[in-house]
């Protein structure tokens, strides 16, 4: 009974605070530093309430009653929702793939490959547009400290004129090198990119919703652009996704118009991804690859 309850009492709140006759100083530093290496594995995707609010899903929204007629059940007091947390589990499926891939051979005298160190920063093509929910007005708030501005908002806070280009420094995580790489945000790229050179650092792009936007680019057609990089889509919740982009190879997230508490999901879905694609496309560009 005394092992059962300091057994508990570590469970509980206090931690590490709490002490065991069978568990000593040692036992407990050992404890902790194999927690902080499973910590430093983990992806962040959003604080706790963000993840469970993202996950709720809408469940019987009409329901039939035995005398035929129909009920929302988003009005009824006691409605009741199920959680869907398919994407946490893709999150986990992800990182359980990156771990059993084969690493380098170790033999001795076997010479570590260094990849070609790329040419200039990698590059992220956002939409020139004043719809789109991200644009340079933006960009700096959403990709930098993960908080979306509106537009008007963004507006009244930008200092002279509209920036040509952002940069943007993203630490990268620990499973994949560690260290940081500085990405550059442009929104034009059929004047800023002038070289296949220059169009071989594009590594992302931020899809608008209409393929007018890669009119004038060395890729004009959409399936090409995304096969060459990584694709995002950000919409707003409510609003329908464009039919283009549904057949496009790109991720899709929402934004909310009033809950900021769904910016940072979608700013680390946007990065982990990114960073995935990253070490399987454009390895060079990590630090440890280095």
């Amino acid at each position: 009974e005394e092992k059962k309850n300091a057994i508990g009492a570590c469970l509980s709140a206090k931690g590490y605070e709490a002490r065991a006759p069978f568990l000593s100083q040692d036992d407990l530093e050992k404890d902790r530093l194999e927690v902080e290496k499973i910590m430093a594995y983990e992806i962040p995707v959003g604080n706790s309430a963000s993840i469970l609010r993202c996950g709720v899903t809408s469940t019987n929204n009409t329901s039939k009653r035995k005398d035929g007629t129909s009920s929302s059940s988003s009005s009824a007091p006691n409605s009741r929702s199920e959680r869907n947390f398919a994407r946490v589990l893709e999150l986990y499926n992800q990182s359980l793939k990156e771990k059993k891939r084969p690493q380098s051979s170790s033999r001795p005298g076997s010479a570590i490959k260094k990849l070609p160190r790329p040419t200039g920063r990698p590059i992220i093509i956002i939409p020139n547009a004043m719809t789109s929910p991200i644009s340079l007005i933006n960009a700096q708030s959403f990709f930098g400290k993960a908080v979306f501005l509106p537009r008007d908002v963004a507006m009244k806070q930008l200092n002279g004129p509209k920036p040509t280009s952002l940069i943007i420094k993203r630490n990268i995580s620990p499973r994949l090198g560690g260290g940081s790489v500085e990405y550059e945000i442009i929104d034009n790229p059929s004047r800023k990119l002038q070289s296949s050179k220059d169009w071989d650092r594009v590594v992302a792009v931020l899809a608008q919703g209409a393929a007018w936007q890669f009119k004038g680019w060395k890729m004009s057609n959409p399936v090409d652009v995304f096969s060459k990089s990584f694709g995002y889509y950000i919409g707003f919740e409510g609003a329908p996704v464009p039919k283009e982009v549904q057949s496009w190879n790109v991720k899709r997230e929402c934004l909310s118009r009033d809950k900021r508490g769904v910016d940072s999901v979608v700013h680390a879905s946007f990065w982990n991804g990114l960073d995935e694609w990253m070490g399987i496309h454009k390895r060079g560009y990590l630090p440890g690859e280095r």
